[in-house]
């Protein structure tokens, strides 16, 4: 599975990062499986206007998305999105498959109230589940990560691996790292998080996007910086290192 990892520094127009992000991936010369984006990739928390901002069902960044899934043959984990349904408005995760199509979304259950996201947005009530030609993967979004019981559940439903787009401060930036572990430790799974870069406001986005392998060991480290990465990984890893040690039977 041939992963390309995008760690952005949104700016204010939600079209340039759009327009970045895709010329990221046509500069790609290899044949991917699977992008993935950081937490607010469009926006970041630079929200306002909500109704301009945010997107809907037929907003053109989600047509756009289809369109280069297509093209590009590969599916794509939009990071999370600001989105706007039946007037509430939502942190959320769309994967596309290699159709273009939408497999489902995910929206952020654990919502920051250091950042006021209490009062932005509507809490998720679904776990973030989806089927792909590679298993079954899941989401979670950026402060979820603190809350090992929504991984745990993840494995019981099957996940082999877990993503994590994020916005996390370079002042907790040790948390994320040994929390993205812990939770590939205790699951014995594949965890990738995907960090914004960049400063916004008084906050520091800390980068450091990590892919960590089902023994916790980590496998990619992105460092600080506007960068991406491509890196392949073998989900079967996951299945090996359980019947090897069974700590999920007990």
């Amino acid at each position: 599975m041939k992963i390309l990892l995008i760690q952005s520094d949104p700016k204010r127009n939600k079209f340039e990062n759009y327009k970045q992000v895709e010329e990221i991936i046509n500069s790609i010369n290899v044949k991917l499986d699977f992008i993935a984006l950081p937490e607010l990739w469009t926006t970041g928390y630079k929200l306002k206007p909500y109704e301009e901002q945010s997107e809907s069902e037929n907003s053109q960044i989600l047509k756009n998305l289809s369109k280069l899934a297509k093209e590009k043959s590969c599916y794509i984990l939009a990071g999370s999105i600001f989105y706007k349904e039946n007037d509430n408005y939502y942190n959320r995760s769309f994967l596309f498959d290699r159709n273009g199509n939408i497999v489902g979304y995910y929206s952020k259950m654990k919502l920051f109230k250091g950042l006021n996201e209490h009062l932005i947005f509507k809490a998720g009530d679904k776990l973030g589940i989806f089927d792909t030609e590679f298993g079954r993967i899941g989401v979670m979004i950026c402060y979820d990560l603190r809350f090992p019981e929504i991984a745990r559940k993840l494995t019981f439903d099957g996940v082999k691996i877990i993503f994590v787009p994020s916005q996390w401060p370079i002042s907790r930036i040790e948390h994320f790292k040994v929390l993205l572990r812990a939770r590939a430790i205790e699951n014995q799974l594949f965890v990738i998080g995907i960090n914004r870069y960049g400063l916004e406001n008084e906050n520091f986005f800390g980068g450091n996007s990590l892919v960590i392998s089902p023994k916790g060991e980590i496998i990619l480290d992105m460092g600080i910086g506007e960068k991406f990465s491509v890196i392949d990984i073998d989900i079967n890893e996951v299945d090996e290192y359980r019947r090897s040690f069974p700590v999920l039977n007990d």
